[in-house]
C-alpha cells in the first residue's frame, strides 16, 4: 500500500516556482497533485463550477447520469497504473466490479454475440458461429492472453500494436462467416475508427482484473483527485474562463480571464482544449509545420449526442451493455442511425433508486450540423425533443415495455460539450488511436515558447482517464527535469 510521509516533512515555504494550470479535468488535477508534491505553488483555473471536466455526472430527479467511467484501466494492484491512481487518491476505499463480458451484440435476425472477457470462453463462443474461422479466432484470443500479461511499455505490446494497427472494421472483415463478421463489427462499433489493438487491450484488461468498474462512477473519482490536490495545498478557482495566455519576450507569464483579470505565474500548463490553446489563446504564434500538421491530419473522436434515461423499472438482469441493429432506423442530427449501443447502469446501485434503472447511449454525430443550430434556439430544442422520442421508440424494439416507464430524459449535444469543456468541435476524448496517431509523438511544449507546457488528451492519442492522469504527471516530471529538480511522487 502506498503511504505518504509525515506532514512535518514539507511546507509551503519550501515551494519554489508558481504554476498556473488551465483546466480542472483529470489531467489538470493530476498535474496539480504532482506539482504540489514537487514543491511548485500551483493554482488551477477551471471554467466550470466543479472539477473533473469530462469525467463527470449529473442528477436528474432521483437518477445519476454518468458520462465518463465505463471501466478503469489501472484498477488492479498488479498494474503499473495502479500506483498512479493510488498517488492521486483514487483507489483508496473504492469498490470495483468486474465484467464477465464487454457487451452483447444483436443483429436484425436476433443472432446474439457475447464478447466474453475470458479469452477461452470467447474462443468457444466464436467457434460456435464459425469453425471455418478457427485459425483467426485462436490467433485473436491467444493474443488477448498475451496482452493480459504485459504493460503498454512492454516490447510484446509494441509488437501487438503493430500487428493490430488496422481499424476494427478491417479486422472484422477477415472473418469468413458473414454472421460473425457483422456481429463482431456491431459489438465493437464504438471502436470502429480506432486501431483494433484497442479492442484486444480492452478485453485483456477486463479479463485480468485491470479494467474494472469503480462503484460510484465519474463524480466520486474526480472528487477524490480534487480532494487529494487540495490536501496538498493546491488552489482551484472555479468559474474562471481563460481568454488569453500572456506572453512576454517569448516566455509564458500568466493568463487573462474572461472578466479581464490577469493572473501571473512562473510557469503555465494548459490541460484545456489543444486547438483553443494553440490557435486562439496563443494566436497560432508558437506553432510550426509539425504542430499544424497534427491538427490538420489526425482524426479526433467524433462528437456525440449523449442520451440519458431514468427508467421506473428493474433491468438488472439485462446486459450492462448491448449493441443492437434497428428494424426501423431513426434520424438523429440529420443522419440515419441503424444501430444503437445501450449502456445499462444497473451494475452500480448508486445510479438509481432500488427497482429503477439508468440507461445511457452515445450516438456519433456531425459537429457542423449542431454548429448550424447554435443561434437557433427553437430549432435546437425541437431537435433535442425529436431525439428523445426517437431514441425511446428505438429502445422499445429491444425492450417493448419501456414506453410507459420513462421518468426523465436528458439529451446532451456537441454544443453541450463545447459549453462545459470547450473541446474542439465537440470531441469528447481528443485524438482517436488510429494507425497514424500511434506513430506520431505529440509535443508537450511549443516551439520558441519558454515556461509553457501542455497535457491532457490532446497530447496523448487515444485519450481516456489513464492517459489524462499520466499526461499531467509527465508534464510535471518534465518541469522538474527543466528545473534540475528530482521528481517525487509522495507528499502528506
Amino acid at each position: 500500500m502506498h503511504t505518504f510521509p509525515a506532514k512535518a516533512l514539507w511546507s509551503k515555504e519550501l515551494m519554489s516556482k508558481s504554476l498556473i494550470i488551465i483546466g480542472g479535468g483529470v489531467a489538470g488535477l493530476s498535474a496539480g497533485c504532482y506539482a504540489q508534491m514537487n514543491d511548485f505553488n500551483s493554482e488551477i483555473y477551471e471554467m466550470h463550477n466543479i472539477a473533473g471536466g469530462l469525467c463527470t455526472a449529473w442528477q436528474r430527479k432521483e437518477f445519476t447520469f454518468d458520462l465518463c467511467v465505463m471501466w478503469l484501466v489501472g484498477s488492479s494492484p498488479k498494474s503499473m497504473l495502479y500506483t498512479l491512481w493510488e498517488e492521486l487518491g483514487v483507489t483508496q476505499g473504492r469498490g470495483f466490479v468486474s465484467y464477465p463480458f464487454f457487451d452483447h451484440a444483436l443483429d436484425e435476425n436476433g443472432n446474439r454475440f457475447i464478447s466474453y472477457t475470458n479469452p477461452d470462453k470467447l474462443r468457444e463462443h466464436m467457434l460456435s458461429f464459425s469453425q471455418e474461422d478457427e485459425a483467426l479466432i485462436t490467433d485473436i484470443t491467444d493474443d488477448v492472453k498475451k496482452l493480459m500479461e504485459v504493460g503498454v511499455f512492454d516490447p510484446e505490446y509494441v509488437k501487438m500494436r503493430e500487428k493490430y494497427s488496422m481499424p476494427v472494421s478491417e479486422l472484422a472483415a477477415r472473418f469468413n462467416d458473414p454472421i460473425l463478421r457483422n456481429l463482431f463489427t456491431y459489438a465493437f462499433d464504438d471502436f470502429r475508427d480506432m486501431s483494433a489493438v484497442v479492442v484486444l487491450m480492452t478485453l485483456a484488461s477486463m479479463s485480468s482484473g485491470d479494467g474494472l468498474y469503480p462503484i460510484g462512477g465519474s463524480r466520486p473519482l474526480a472528487q477524490a483527485i480534487e480532494k487529494r490536490y487540495l490536501s496538498l495545498g493546491g488552489t482551484i478557482s472555479y468559474n474562471s474562463r481563460v481568454e488569453k495566455i500572456l506572453v512576454e519576450d517569448d516566455i509564458a507569464v500568466g493568463v487573462r480571464l474572461a472578466d479581464g483579470t490577469e493572473k501571473r505565474g512562473d510557469l503555465v500548463l494548459s490541460t484545456a482544449d489543444g486547438h483553443t490553446t494553440i490557435f486562439k489563446w496563443l494566436n497560432g504564434t508558437y506553432s510550426n509545420d509539425t504542430v499544424k500538421g497534427i491538427y490538420e491530419t489526425l482524426e479526433p473522436y467524433p462528437p456525440i449526442i449523449f442520451v440519458s434515461l431514468g427508467i421506473s423499472g428493474d433491468y438488472s438482469d439485462e446486459p450492462h451493455f448491448v449493441s443492437f441493429r434497428l428494424r426501423t432506423p431513426i434520424n438523429v442530427g440529420g443522419e440515419e442511425i441503424r444501430q444503437l449501443s445501450l449502456r445499462n447502469h444497473s451494475i452500480d446501485n448508486t445510479m438509481a433508486p432500488k427497482g429503477k434503472t439508468v440507461f445511457t447511449l452515445m450516438i456519433p454525430t456531425r459537429y457542423d450540423y449542431w454548429a448550424s443550430l447554435r443561434d437557433k434556439q427553437r430549432e435546437y430544442l425541437a431537435e433535442k425533443e425529436k431525439i428523445k422520442q426517437s431514441v425511446i421508440s428505438a429502445i422499445a424494439e429491444l425492450y417493448p415495455d419501456i414506453n410507459n416507464k420513462v421518468e426523465v430524459v436528458d439529451v446532451a449535444t456537441p454544443l453541450t460539450f463545447v459549453r462545459f469543456t470547450g473541446n474542439w468541435r465537440g470531441s469528447y476524448q481528443g485524438w482517436l488511436l488510429t494507425r497514424e496517431a500511434m506513430r506520431i509523438q505529440v509535443p508537450v511544449t511549443l516551439p520558441k515558447l519558454a515556461n509553457f507546457y501542455m497535457a491532457g488528451h490532446w497530447v496523448m492519442p487515444g485519450g481516456g482517464l489513464p492517459a489524462a492522469a499520466m499526461a499531467g504527471r509527465r508534464a510535471v516530471e518534465r518541469m522538474c527535469s527543466n528545473e534540475n529538480k528530482r521528481f517525487v511522487t509522495s507528499r502528506p
